[in-house]
């Protein structure tokens, strides 16, 4: 789906979006990079748009409308080329904008505002995000990820790390993360290591693959 909206500095743009949602059974059956992958491939498919072609391969998450348990994960993909953006006021002349994408438009409106520093910052918070999520469903399974790591650790120690409370110790997440992929390592199973990291901009999806497993399998 795509949906017009208009930067910070007055450009219009188009904001080309997937959004997949999965509940408990298949978040515990499959895992969550699974789901990652597939709302990437879902904006990817049919796509001739270089923005999209070009996507970094991270992903946004939020919570299951209802508030069961669950996660929604967006794939979302910014660009200015004239073709798209004329197919979506082609679209939203007809029909209006799209009701349910608020969402992809609010986040589209920030891209292009504050300095790149704060944009670095917004985007590192994110993945922090993400990778909390990640770990929240992680440690449903692994009683590794649940032992060694604490629930919020990952926005807990890029917060830290920016805003330092005075008198409290922080938890040593370099130290955990070593603990946990030597733990994966010794099991055989790294892509529970690397699921920790799935869904975020820099992560590398044929990295981390269950021991015998081929890198089309895992995708």
């Amino acid at each position: 789906m795509i949906t017009s909206v208009t930067l910070s500095d007055g450009t219009a743009a188009v904001v080309h979006t997937e959004c997949t949602g999965w509940g408990e059974t298949n978040i515990e059956r499959y895992g969550l990079p699974a789901l990652y992958r597939m709302v990437l491939d879902e904006l990817n498919e049919d796509s001739t748009c270089t923005a999209v072609r070009e996507h970094d391969g991270g992903v946004l998450v939020g919570s299951l409308s209802g508030g069961g348990p669950g996660v929604l994960a967006y794939a979302l993909a910014l660009c200015t080329a004239s073709e798209c953006r004329a197919a979506a006021d082609a679209f939203e002349k007809e029909h209006g904008p799209h009701p349910d994408m608020a969402f992809e438009r609010t986040w589209a409106s920030k891209q292009g505002a504050g300095d790149q520093d704060d944009r670095d910052m917004v985007q590192e918070y994110l993945s922090a995000e993400i990778q909390d999520v990640n770990l929240h469903w992680l440690s449903q399974v692994d009683p590794d990820a649940a032992r060694i790591f604490r629930p919020g650790c990952f926005t807990d120690g890029l917060l830290n790390h920016v805003h330092p409370v005075p008198g409290r110790a922080a938890f040593d997440l370099g130290r955990a993360l070593e603990q946990y992929a030597a733990a994966k390592s010794d099991e055989g199973r790294m892509d529970r290591y690397g699921a920790l990291f799935a869904g975020t901009a820099d992560f590398q999806w044929d990295a981390f693959l269950p021991a015998g497993a081929t890198t089309e399998a895992a995708r």
